[in-house]
C-alpha cells in the first residue's frame, strides 16, 4: 500500500490549491537544577565513564595528565594507563579533575564535567545508569560542622571559609552558612597540610552548594528509593524503599563526609568509577 504522507506530497505538487499539512512535534524542554546561577541538566543525554581510551580518550589522557602535573605526590595523584576504566575515583581525585578542568581553556571547552547527585539519581530511576549495581561512586561532599573532633576537621574549616567567601555567587543567604550543606563538584588545591594532600575549594560556574534537610536526620538510617531533591531524599521520600540512606550514627560532631553512591544489589560494590556527563562549562 502505498504510503499517505507521500501521497498527500504527490496531490500538492499536481495541485498548488491544496493546503500543505505541516506535522510539528511537541518540543520538551529538559529540566535543569540551578543553584546559584550554576545550571546542571537533571536528566544528560550522555554519560561517559572516565577511561583511559575510548570516544574521549583523547580528553580523558590530557585531562589526567595535566592533572597529575600538578597534584603529583597527593592522594589525588591518578594512576597512568592506556584501556579501560579508571578506578577508585575517590572525592580528592574527582576534586583535582575538576580544578585541572575549570583552570585549562582547552579542557573547559570540551565540554565534559563530573556527574551531579541529581543527574545520578535521575538516570537511575529512568535505568539508564550503566552498571549501577557494580560500582560505587563519590558524587560529593557533606558539609555537617568544623569541628576539632569530627572528620577531616582541616579540610571542613577551610572549605567552610571558602563557602562563606563566595556565598553570593553560590546563591546562599547568611543564615544557610550556618546549616549542613552540599558541596557538589567542588575543586581542589595542593595542599600538604591535608590529610589527603588536597584543599577542597569553590569553583565558581561549577560548584554548586546547599542545604539538605535530610541531613539533619542523622543517628538513624533511613529507607527510599530515589533521591529526586537535589540528589537526595526529601523528609516526605523517607520510610520506605529497596534503598537504604547510610546516615552517620553520630548527632553533633560529624565533620566533612563524601556522599557515595554504592551498588544497589547484595553483591559488593565494585571499584569507584566516575562519570562524566557534556555540559556547558562557561
Amino acid at each position: 500500500m502505498p504510503n499517505p504522507r507521500f501521497l498527500q506530497t504527490a496531490e500538492r505538487w499536481m495541485n498548488k490549491d491544496v493546503p500543505e499539512v505541516k506535522t510539528q512535534r511537541a518540543k520538551s524542554t529538559p529540566k535543569a537544577s540551578n543553584v546559584g546561577g550554576v545550571s546542571y541538566l537533571d536528566l544528560p543525554t550522555e554519560t561517559h565513564i572516565f577511561s583511559y581510551d575510548g570516544q574521549h580518550g583523547q580528553f580523558f589522557q590530557e585531562l589526567l595528565a595535566k592533572s597529575n602535573e600538578r597534584f603529583r605526590g597527593t592522594r589525588a595523584e591518578i594512576p597512568t594507563g592506556k584501556k579501560g576504566e579508571i578506578k577508585n575515583m575517590y572525592a580528592a581525585k574527582r576534586m583535582a579533575l575538576v580544578s585541572t578542568i575549570a583552570v585549562n581553556p582547552n579542557l573547559r571547552n570540551y565540554g565534559l564535567l563530573p556527574i551531579t547527585p541529581m543527574q545520578d539519581e535521575c538516570l537511575l530511576k529512568e535505568g539508564k545508569l550503566q552498571d549501577p549495581s557494580k560500582y560505587w561512586e563519590d558524587l560529593g561532599l557533606l558539609l555537617y560542622d568544623t569541628s576539632s573532633s569530627g572528620y577531616n576537621p582541616k579540610e571542613s574549616s577551610a572549605l567552610k571559609e571558602d563557602v562563606a567567601r563566595h556565598r553570593s555567587e553560590l546563591g546562599l543567604s547568611h543564615s544557610d552558612l550556618e546549616e549542613r550543606l552540599v558541596v557538589v563538584n567542588a575543586g581542589g588545591e595542593p595542599d600538604s597540610s591535608m590529610r589527603f594532600g588536597v584543599k577542597p575549594i569553590i569553583v565558581p560556574g561549577i560548584t554548586i552548594v546547599y542545604p539538605h534537610e535530610i541531613l539533619n536526620q542523622t543517628g538513624k538510617n533511613h529507607k527510599f528509593d530515589y533521591g529526586l531533591t537535589k540528589g537526595l531524599p526529601s523528609l516526605s521520600q523517607v520510610g520506605n524503599g529497596k534503598r537504604t540512606l547510610y546516615m552517620p550514627s553520630e548527632t553533633s560532631d560529624i565533620g566533612l563526609r563524601v556522599l557515595c553512591r554504592t551498588g544497589i544489589s547484595s553483591s559488593t560494590p565494585g571499584a569507584g568509577v566516575l562519570r562524566m556527563i557534556t555540559c556547558s562549562v562557561g
